[in-house]
């Protein structure tokens, strides 16, 4: 092929859709992200034009660039615009500085254009051979970067990012009077970038001409043990001045370039796993791409850490620069810890003090027991029918959810209507006393009355005030499935509060394998759901069906159903139980239990129920204790006994297991008195 052209004859040979796709980032259509630096638009206007693809088009002002013209506009070669004969405003530049510089960057040799004042060549050698082709032009590039290289004694730009020259000559780093950039190139291949010292615009500081976006220092990946990934090249070159291992950038968009360079040297070499350490900026862009990278990597079988090499500053180019020997000592401390395990262990440490993790259930009976509220733990929550156990569970969803903390709830057995039902029904039960039943609510009973359609009204938009924090799914889902939407979401809000999240019930969740056993799907769901706790350090608060002799037994970990696995992963076992069971169960010489069921079922319909809480499982707190609530189940309302409601409760429960073997309750009573100021209960002086 002969390199000989003139230089109009570039536009022709040279495709600018794809120059222009390796500047911006282009759509099929051929439109792309970029504002016309000609006139103050702050939206893209420019496309290249479908018709006549020689040139770009300017749907703002109507105007059109060639080449040359954008190849001076991006490489800031533009001195100033003028209009044409046409109105049109017009880049003007050094058209013969440009010239070369696009021959140059494409392997070309410039035949002399009198009208544009170039020099006439030597008269043309003879066409090499094809196979000499491409060598002619990595010549062209390498000598290019040699001058590049040469010429970096014209600015000082290195020295303020604290690069020494024994690094500018290791990655043979250049400058470019024409552009005023640093030139970084990427490898053997002629691949480089320009960084732009004085950038007119954040998004301009970096020039990529030829190709597409790739890692920097991708070799080190496959040539070196521990590899740190940066953003930025002077990042990456800061740690490598600096400690000798081995450093690559990316954007905070392409990170998935680093999962498949890493894939494809992998392929090459079977053994390659370096010790991977992220650490991208230290703003909200970089934590996520960290987390979003480490979860690619860990995927792929990659060995990876988070780890930032920061400190206190945004990247650690800027730490080298603040502060020389204190960057030293951080990467020297992050290659010898890359898990970083200590240096969490102790900021988790501090992090906890006065428990300010833990989460307010807004039963503070519940919260004393809990040593201060829910904690990034597995709680299973465990009763018999009619007790309300997820009207226990949405009551606390609903006052979390008001102290703007986002709740995650699988309902599986109820819809989301029938769940806002119960809410609704709830906060009407709370407000002023007014109440509806969740029947009331769901048929609309108000509508016929002025006066309560008004106050239900009122209700509503309470409610809607804090239901963005409610996140009621009511589909039938794996415990895999919760794991990754709760994954997701703590992804894409980094900021936010840890959520609640709360499944309803364990053993309807669909099984994680076809054709297993009842048991197997439970330990399966427990295995998973307990893992979220400990990954994602948020709470799982987990409804577990019990076994029908839990009716008229204490309830205990045999009570529930499958209880090996639950007993097993859970952290907190809580069990509910009516009450004064007493009043209803006698208990034989011999043990055995009687149920008097017309008793039993009256309790059930009292209005309130009383209901008692077992702390049967903490692993990190006390166990055994009793709590006592008053369940309103016409209005899907829990409320926690007072002081003296529970005394009486507990005083009654304990009498009953010391004493009263054989003897029903009732007979019992006679003979114990209560105490109204205390609720202290004292047995009567009897003769007997």
């Amino acid at each position: 092929m002969n390199n000989l052209v003139k230089p109009a004859d570039l536009k022709s040979l040279i495709s600018l859709p794809e120059y222009i796709a390796s500047v911006v980032s282009m759509d099929s259509k051929g439109f792309f992200s970029c504002v016309n630096p000609n006139h103050p638009d702050k939206h893209p206007s420019m496309c290249v034009d479908q018709n006549h693809p020689q040139y770009v088009h300017c749907f703002s002002c109507q105007a059109s660039y060639d080449l040359f013209d954008c190849w001076a506009l991006i490489n800031d070669g533009v001195t100033e615009t003028r209009k044409n004969s046409a109105g049109k405003e017009k880049p003007v530049y050094n058209f013969n500085a440009v010239a070369i510089e696009i021959a140059d960057h494409y392997g070309y040799t410039l035949i002399g254009d009198p009208a544009n004042n170039l020099p006439e060549p030597p008269l043309p050698e003879p066409e090499p051979e094809p196979a000499q082709t491409q060598t002619s032009n990595d010549s062209n590039i390498r000598a290019q970067l040699e001058a590049w290289h040469a010429s970096l004694n014209q600015t000082d730009y290195l020295q303020k990012r604290g690069i020494t020259q024994t690094t500018a000559e290791i990655f043979n780093l250049g400058y470019s009077a024409l552009t005023n950039s640093i030139i970084i190139p990427y490898g053997q291949d002629g691949y480089y970038v320009q960084r732009a010292i004085n950038p007119i615009e954040k998004h301009d500081r970096y020039r990529f001409p030829i190709g597409q976006v790739r890692v920097y220092n991708a070799e080190a990946l496959k040539e070196c043990k521990t590899v740190f990934i940066v953003e930025g090249q002077f990042d990456a070159l800061s740690i490598m001045q600096e400690s000798g291992v081995g450093a690559v950038a990316t954007s905070t968009s392409q990170t998935r370039l680093i999962v498949k360079t890493l894939q494809k040297f992998k392929e090459q070499d079977p053994t390659i796993n370096p010790t991977i350490i992220l650490s991208m900026d230290n703003d909200r862009a970089g934590q996520k791409a960290n987390r979003a990278l480490q979860r690619d990597l860990e995927a792929h079988g990659f060995t990876c850490y988070v780890n930032p090499v920061n400190g206190d500053y945004k990247d650690a180019n800027e730490f080298l620069v603040k502060d020389r020997e204190g960057f030293r000592q951080k990467l020297q401390h992050v290659i010898n810890q890359p898990d970083n395990w200590l240096d969490k262990y102790y900021a988790d440490i501090k992090n906890r003090h006065d428990y300010p993790d833990n989460i307010p259930t807004g039963f503070k009976n519940l919260d004393d027991e809990l040593d201060g509220g829910l904690q990034p733990k597995l709680y299973v929550l465990g009763a018999v029918s009619s007790l309300g156990k997820t009207t226990f569970a949405l009551n606390i969803a609903d006052n979390l959810a008001k102290q703007g903390r986002h709740v995650f709830f699988f309902s599986m057995e109820s819809s989301k209507r029938e769940v806002t039902d119960k809410l609704l029904s709830r906060a009407s039960c709370l407000s002023n006393g007014h109440k509806w039943t969740q029947l009331q609510v769901s048929r609309g009973a108000w509508l016929n009355n002025a006066e309560d359609k008004e106050e239900f009204d009122g209700l509503f938009k309470a409610f809607s005030r804090y239901q963005r924090f409610l996140h009621i799914y009511d589909n039938r889902v794996k415990a895999s499935q919760v794991k990754d939407l709760v994954n997701s979401w703590l992804g894409n809000h980094p900021d936010e509060k840890k959520p609640l999240v709360v499944v309803d019930y364990l053993q309807i969740l669909q099984a994680e394998q076809d054709n297993v056993t009842d048991k197997a799907k439970v330990t399966d769901s427990v295995s998973v759901l307990s893992e979220l706790t400990k990954q994602a350090e948020v709470p799982v608060l987990v409804i577990s069906s019990l076994n029908r002799a839990s009716y008229w037994q204490d309830v205990s970990f045999e009570s529930f159903k499958e209880s090996g696995e639950i007993e097993y992963s859970a952290d907190v076992m809580l069990g509910l139980e009516f009450a004064h069971r007493e009043e209803y169960i006698t208990v034989q010489k011999n043990g055995h239990v009687e149920l008097n069921k017309e008793k039993f079922d009256q309790r059930k319909q009292e209005v309130p129920r009383r209901v008692e809480m077992v702390i049967l499982k903490n692993r990190t707190g006390k166990t055994g204790g009793h709590i006592f609530f008053k369940y309103n189940a016409m209005f899907n309302s829990y409320q926690a006994c007072t002081e003296k409601e529970a005394a009486i409760a507990n005083n009654f429960k304990m009498l009953y297991h010391t004493k009263q073997v054989g003897k029903p309750v009732e007979a019992a009573r006679i003979e114990y008195t209560v105490d109204p100021e205390t609720g202290r209960v004292t047995e009567k002086n009897q003769d007997k």
